[in-house]
C-alpha cells in the first residue's frame, strides 16, 4: 500500500510543473507568464528541497549503508537543499528553470549512487527515474517557452 501511495503522490507532485507550463503556453500576457514563472521556480526549489530531505533521512539510518557512504549522502542531501535555495537567486527565469532542471538530474543521479550502496531501496529509484523524467521533460518545456 505505502508503494502504491508513493506513486500516486509523486505523479500528482508532477501536476503543478505541468499546470505552471501549460500556462506560459497558454498565453503571452504578463499577468500569466509572471505567476507562472513563479511558481515553477519556487515549486522547484520546494520540491528539490523536500528530496533532499528524503535522502538526508534516508541516510541517517545506522541499518543502511556504511558509516561513510552515509556522511557523503548527507553532505550530497545538503548540497541538493543549498542549490535548490540558490535557484531562486538567479538572475533570469531561463537561468532558475534551467538550472533547477539540472538539479533534478543531479539528485536523482545521486538517489542512484545512494541505492547502489544500500541506503534506498529500489522501488523507490524506479519511482524517482519516472517522475524526475517527466519533471524533467516539463521543464524543458517551460525552458524553450520562456
Amino acid at each position: 500500500m505505502v508503494r502504491r501511495l508513493a506513486w500516486f503522490l509523486a505523479f500528482a507532485g508532477a501536476v503543478p510543473f505541468l499546470l505552471a507550463t501549460a500556462a506560459l503556453y497558454a498565453s503571452d500576457a504578463s499577468h500569466v507568464r509572471i505567476p507562472a514563472i513563479t511558481a515553477l521556480v519556487t515549486y522547484s526549489a520546494v520540491i528539490l528541497s523536500f528530496l533532499g530531505g528524503i535522502e538526508w533521512g534516508l541516510a541517517i539510518r545506522d541499518e543502511s549503508g556504511t558509516e561513510s557512504t552515509r556522511v557523503i549522502a548527507l553532505g550530497v542531501s545538503t548540497v541538493s537543499s543549498l542549490a535548490a535555495w540558490a535557484v531562486l537567486w538567479l538572475p533570469a527565469p531561463t537561468w532558475q528553470v534551467g538550472a533547477a532542471l539540472g538539479l533534478f538530474v543531479a539528485v536523482w543521479a545521486a538517489d542512484g549512487w545512494m541505492a547502489g550502496r544500500g541506503l534506498l531501496p529500489a522501488w523507490f529509484v524506479d519511482l524517482r527515474t519516472a517522475v524526475s523524467a517527466l519533471v524533467v521533460v516539463i521543464l524543458a518545456l517551460a525552458l524553450v517557452r520562456l
